[in-house]
């Protein structure tokens, strides 16, 4: 385009054809840069549809994976579907027998209830026959309450009566205690005396036989010839007569 205006505006070189308005060359290398421009164009425009076109396939295969994962996700989401509905249908029919069992125990339901008014209304008789006696056992507590405060007052003189025993106790403790110290005391003093009135009987007992044998010693010298041979502390005279000395005289 430069090339052209810079011809068409400026002079003419020496032997061109001033009809034509250049030289052959010139056209011929006007037509050929032309022709190359066109080329060049058509090749960029090609390029950019090529690129076009390849952005286009790489759309649509994001596209159709897309659309694959879709598929799948409506095929998994129809087989949820499918297997929920079945699901309800069974629920369905279980709820159908769960509501005809309902209405079974409904009926049974009403039997029992009208029992139970029956029962109920022989509880309200027995509940008002309770209260009856309850009334007449809330006085008998009370009175029940009265003589336990009495016992209660009775109980506590008899604690103090007891706080003075127990004194009283403890004081006949102490005066055991001094008395037992007595008797032991006492049985050492009893067992001293026993040994003393032992020592005495042994001396007395050997005192009476000595007394014994001088006596028999004078009846011998006082009549010679005598036999007093059996004659000893075990033996007296009875009716003239030596003879044993019996424990019991």
């Amino acid at each position: 385009m430069h090339l052209m205006r810079g011809f068409s505006g400026g002079s003419m070189p020496e032997g061109s054809d001033r009809k034509e308005g250049m030289p052959f060359y010139l056209g011929s290398f006007l037509a050929v840069a032309l022709e190359w421009r066109a080329q060049a164009r058509n090749a960029v425009l090609q390029t950019q549809t090529l690129q076009a076109l390849e952005t286009r396939v790489s759309t649509l295969e994001k596209e159709k994976k897309t659309l694959e994962c879709q598929n799948k996700a409506y095929q998994i989401t129809l087989k949820l579907a499918q297997e929920a509905k079945e699901e309800a249908e069974k629920q369905l029919e279980e709820a159908v027998e769960l509501q005809a069992d309902f209405y079974a125990r409904e009926v049974t339901l009403q039997v029992q209830v009208t029992s139970l008014q029956d029962i109920v209304e022989a509880y309200e008789e027995v509940q008002k026959d309770l209260k009856d006696r309850c009334c007449g056992q809330a006085d008998e507590l009370e009175r029940m309450e009265g003589e336990m405060a009495t016992q209660a007052k009775a109980l506590g003189l008899l604690q103090v009566d007891y706080d003075k025993l127990q004194i009283e106790v403890s004081r006949l403790r102490v005066e055991k205690e001094a008395l037992e110290k007595q008797v032991a005391s006492g049985d050492a003093t009893i067992e001293e005396l026993e040994k003393d009135k032992k020592t005495l009987i042994h001396d007395m007992a050997g005192t009476f036989e000595e007394g014994f044998k001088e006596a028999l010693a004078q009846a011998v010298c006082e009549n010679p010839g005598i036999d007093v041979s059996n004659c000893d502390s075990t033996h007296h005279i009875v009716d003239g007569k030596v003879v044993p000395l019996k424990l019991d005289d």
